[in-house]
């Protein structure tokens, strides 16, 4: 009987350290070259925000959006200040926002609850960051108590050949 309780106690042991070998394929916090997904994604953009309130276009603006890696599959998203309906301007972050790898690059979701000023801004986040660095990010929010959201997309074109360091320049290119 005790063989057999030890023989037990043995295979469950391995039963609980075999799920901790299998292999994730970056789908859990590991992003290109084995670092985590939220550093494949951290950096600054620079692009075009638009907004619309119920659906009517609310203006655009050229603005920068610096996202920072928190953790292996977590950023914090902050747009540059912007001005929204000509009269108000606001700061916007979004801490915490989940960073998925997917197929053509990475995919986020979150929250938006902060302060802008002494303006309470809440909503949610989610879009898009390709592997060549085009970003497409939504931003929903609702500034107090205004009684509709406004809607922001904030979209970056991907990083040029000379941005680049893995490309060789044009430069460099007509040198060899």
């Amino acid at each position: 009987m005790k063989k057999f309780l030890s023989s037990l106690a043995a295979v469950a042991a391995i039963a609980m350290v075999l799920p901790a070998c299998d292999k994730d394929n970056g789908k859990n916090g590991n992003g290109e070259n084995g670092t985590g997904v939220a550093e494949a994604v951290a950096g600054t953009y620079e692009g075009t925000f638009a907004m619309s309130v119920s659906g009517s276009s609310a203006g655009s603006e050229n603005l920068g959006c610096t996202v920072t890696a928190v953790s292996d599959n977590t950023v914090d998203i902050a747009l540059d200040e912007f001005s929204a309906m000509g009269t108000m301007t606001f700061s916007l972050t979004a801490n915490g926002v989940t960073v998925t790898e997917t197929a053509d690059g990475y995919s986020l979701e979150g929250t938006i609850d902060t302060m802008s000023g002494e303006t309470r801004v809440t909503g949610s986040v989610s879009g898009t960051i390709g592997k060549d660095k085009t970003a497409s990010i939504t931003f929903t929010f609702k500034p107090g108590a205004m009684p509709m959201n406004i809607t922001g997309v904030f979209t970056s074109p991907a990083a040029s050949a000379d941005e680049d360091t893995d490309q060789p320049s044009t430069e460099e290119q007509a040198n060899r």
